[in-house]
């Protein structure tokens, strides 16, 4: 079973987070949601997807907002930035291979949906045409004239 959107929540009593570690949480948590949303798309479980996106549209804006709000002149404490080195590759990898599983997840669909109109679209080719149609049971009942002689001796 999935994880609920609502249970993905950066700070436990509802307020914002804030600086770098505040980033750091949220951008962990969208890593997270992103690694769920690509193995459910591996499993074709596409129903589950869904309710994903706005929790994933949330803590995407929740990281700029938390961007913005950074003081680029305070100083950082190298512990503090090799924790966000590390969380924003682990950010980028599950960015990457989330975008992998869609397209390869859109390019299926595509050709799924190709496929099935091809087929609509041979039998209604088949089908159409000048003249009256003949149907296979009919066509299979009538009589073959392979040779026929006529005597005109009269």
């Amino acid at each position: 079973m999935t994880a609920q959107p609502s249970s993905l929540s950066p700070a436990p009593n509802g307020s914002q987070p804030q600086g770098i570690p505040g980033l750091c949480a949220t951008a962990m948590l969208l890593a997270t949601l992103l690694d769920q949303e690509s193995k459910l798309i591996r499993e074709m479980k596409i129903r589950e997807i869904g309710p994903l996106q706005s929790e994933k549209a949330r803590l995407t804006a929740l990281c700029g907002t938390i961007v913005k709000s950074i003081d680029v002149s305070a100083p950082v404490a190298p512990a503090l930035k090799d924790k966000w080195l590390a969380v924003s590759k682990r950010l980028g990898e599950a960015a990457i291979e989330n975008e992998m599983a869609l397209r390869v997840g859109h390019a299926a669909t595509d050709r799924l949906v190709s496929a099935i109109v091809g087929h609509i679209e041979g039998r209604q080719k088949a089908a159409s045409g000048y003249g009256r149609p003949v149907h296979a049971r009919a066509a299979a009942r009538r009589p073959v004239m392979a040779g026929a002689a006529v005597d005109r001796q009269l």
